[in-house]
Formats: C-alpha cells, structure tokens, sequence
C-alpha cells in the first residue's frame, strides 16, 4: 500500500505546472498586445501633431506674404514629418484671398491628415483660420 501512495504525486505537480506557465504565458501575449495597441496610439496622435504643425507653418508663411501662390513643401517637426499643399484662391467680391492649407502629418506607420481654410483680406492682410478638420487619407 505505501509503494502506490506517490504515483499519483508527480501527473498532479506536473499538470498544475502547467497550468501555471500557461497563465504567466497568456498574461505576457496580453501584455504585448496592449502595449502594441498603445504604440499606435500614441503614434496615431503624433501624427496629428505634424499635421496641425504644418498648417500653423503654412499661417505663418502665409502672413509674412500674402500674396504667396500655391505652393507645396515637407517639414520636419521633431522625427515626423509633414507634407504641406497651400491652395490659393481669389475672391474679388469679398476683398480676400482664401487659402486651402492641406498637411499630411508622417508618424511611423500611421498618417493624419488636416485641411484649414484661412481668410487674408487683400488691403489689411488680416489673416483668419475659418475652419480645420480632419480629413480621409487618400493612398
């Protein structure tokens, strides 16, 4: 009866071992998987970033000229970068000239795109940003 008391002793220790390493091994894929996801988010937002930063570039070019034409241009802000398309457009009855300012702001793999419209009156070249928004990234 003694030789039969042990047998069953090492299956037991063996299985809730594994039990043990399956867990540890599922809590660092969870683990991996929310710090992957974090990492696009965080790049996702510094992507917008380059965006904005490339139409607060564009107001400021276009403030110290107001009459500049279309134009385009890449900027580096920090490790991303920012592809800027300024669209200009003439509006005789309002007295202003309307810029569409474009910028594709490049964070790693994930890319935000922001379009402003900004006012510059002709005489006072007084500039407004009239709008921004976000807009669908065309491959």
């Amino acid at each position: 009866m003694k030789k039969d008391a042990g047998q069953i002793t090492l299956p037991f220790v063996l299985l809730i071992g594994g039990i043990i390493v399956e867990i540890a091994l599922a809590g660092v894929f969870v683990s991996y998987l929310r710090s992957i996801s974090n990492l696009g988010e965080r790049l996702s937002v510094k992507a917008g970033e380059a965006a904005y930063s490339g139409i607060q570039d564009a107001m400021v070019r276009i403030a110290q000229n107001k009459e500049l034409g279309n134009s385009s241009y890449e900027l580096m802000v920090g490790e991303d970068k920012t592809e800027v398309t300024i669209t200009k457009t003439d509006n005789p009855a309002d007295g202003a000239y309307a810029y569409v300012i474009d910028s594709l702001g490049i964070s790693g793999s994930r890319r935000k795109k922001l379009q402003g419209v900004l006012i510059v009156d002709k005489i006072t070249g007084r500039a407004k940003l009239d709008s921004t928004k976000e807009v669908k990234v065309s491959n």
